[in-house]
């Protein structure tokens, strides 16, 4: 029963972060959001998976996690870079 309370919380938590993810000034403040939503997501995942004693969404939280760790790599990079190609000649070259 807690478990469920818990999640009801982060739901109602979640949709700030839903408003920011549309509604942010910049990319960067929007992929903050898009973050903290995949770990919300997770953490509901979770409590769910407390409260029906079911072991296989535990995996799918993971699962929420690792693809959020990934996707704020990848998203950092291109902003970083504007590209997800390396270089095709270095620094010193470039001069």
């Amino acid at each position: 029963m807690m478990a469920l309370a818990i999640a009801a919380v982060v739901v109602a938590v979640s949709a700030l972060a839903l408003v920011r993810v549309f509604s942010g000034p910049t990319l960067h403040d929007r992929l903050l959001a898009f973050n903290a939503l995949l770990v919300r997501s997770a953490i509901i995942v979770a409590c769910l998976a407390v409260a029906t004693r079911s072991a296989n969404l535990i995996d799918g939280a993971f699962a929420l996690v690792l693809a959020g760790v990934v996707f704020s790599v990848a998203a950092l990079k291109f902003f970083s870079a504007r590209s997800f190609q390396p270089p095709m000649a270095s620094a010193e070259e470039r001069r």
